[in-house]
């Protein structure tokens, strides 16, 4: 286990989150919950100028829900529905990644209380012995006018200008679930976000794509492991594009490299069995986020191997025979159980909003512990 190094105090400044989100922007926030995943994406305003909410796994009871209730006071979704009443669609997906339970422990409890705003929920289709897995399926089958779908890679779905597509499981590891078997990590749903989407037009024989100016993306690698992301690297090439045919035809129908992203976050809690070299150097992300405690728990998230992987992707000295000397804020690595340097045991930073448009990315740090509502009031904005 690597423990994170405190970030110095001046590297983060008091200022207002709310007061500076921008109509375009969008907002993923990864909250501190321990060894699990709650996420939320907060996407750009549409055209009348409202906003939707997408939900990745829910560890935990409480937190996920008060967030939601926090965007609310703060004007950024709309008072949900009364109870009884249609579904308003601000949440506009909810995606339980896999039926592990530190990612699936608060499902159930968000999919009862947020029923009038939910419109469409996602799982792997791997069924589990747990109690939290029973739970959250009773409530997807009370709620008629929930729709319901089990993705596999390649499945894109696009949410006004954001495109949300499934990077895994690949629909290989889908037919083994109930068969030759697949390891429920190896299950997971992975996600890449990408705003603002480019669009192909077609005129004629002619097809044209229309690449956004600034467009970024996001993925959320939930516990994928090694075996999910060989999988994944096969199914989304990379091609060089100078002088070849074929990647130029492929460009024009998908856009740019399928696996870059301005931000990623880390598969399984910086486990070992979670990434490899060669898949974050593909991705190269500036901000590389792990959401783990960092405090000698079971599993000793996050593995030393996996740190030094990502490190070595964003600084690499191997074979150069030089020290590593820079720390990991300078390389945009971050976890939820990172501290400031106040003295002592330093003070928790926690849950994490990065806001992603026009090409920048800014982190945010709110100060909660893992059994803490965030509070958006507290927001402290990182320096670089």
């Amino acid at each position: 286990m690597g423990t994170p190094a405190p970030i110095p105090a001046a590297r983060h400044a008091a200022d207002s989150f709310l007061g500076g989100l921008q109509p375009f922007h969008l907002v993923y926030f990864l909250l501190n919950v321990g060894d699990g995943d709650s996420q939320v994406v907060l996407l750009p305003e549409d055209p009348a100028g409202e906003r939707r909410l997408l939900v990745v796994d829910v560890a935990k009871k409480g937190k996920t829900i008060a967030l939601i209730a926090a965007l609310e006071a703060a004007g950024l979704i709309g008072p949900a529905p009364a109870a009884g009443a249609d579904p308003d669609g601000s949440v506009a997906l909810v995606v339980a990644t896999h039926p592990h339970s530190d990612h699936i422990a608060g499902m159930a409890e968000l999919l009862a209380t947020q029923r009038t705003r939910l419109a469409e929920f996602w799982d792997p289709g791997y069924f589990h012995t747990s109690q939290s897995y029973h739970q959250m399926m009773t409530e997807v089958e009370a709620n008629s006018l929930l729709g319901y779908a089990q993705p596999t890679a390649g499945f894109r779905r696009w949410f006004g200008t954001a495109l949300v597509t499934v990077l895994s499981p690949a629909v290989g590891l889908r037919n083994r679930f109930d068969t030759y078997g697949t390891e429920v990590n190896d299950s997971s749903i992975s996600l890449r976000v990408e705003f603002p989407a480019a669009r192909v037009v077609q005129r004629g024989a002619e097809r044209e794509l229309l690449d956004q100016s600034n467009t970024m993306a996001l993925i959320l690698g939930a516990d994928a492991q090694t075996l999910s992301w060989s999988f994944v690297l096969t199914d989304f090439p990379q091609l060089h594009t100078d002088d070849n045919a074929a990647a130029k035809a492929i460009r024009a129908a998908t856009g740019s490299d399928p696996l870059s992203a301005k931000v990623m976050k880390v598969s399984h809690h910086g486990s070992k069995h979670g990434i490899n070299l060669e898949l974050m150097e593909r991705i190269n992300p500036a901000l590389t986020l792990v959401s783990s405690t960092a405090d000698g728990t079971r599993f000793h998230f996050p593995h030393t191997v996996a740190q030094e992987l990502i490190r070595e992707a964003k600084d690499p000295l191997a074979g150069l025979g030089a020290a590593r000397v820079r720390p990991d804020a300078d390389l945009g690595l971050f976890y939820t159980s990172d501290r400031e340097d106040t003295g002592g045991a330093g003070t928790v930073l926690g849950s994490m909003a990065v806001v992603m448009g026009r090409g920048v990315a800014t982190l945010w740090r709110f100060g909660d512990d893992t059994d803490d509502d965030v509070d958006l009031s507290q927001g402290r904005r990182f320096t670089g």
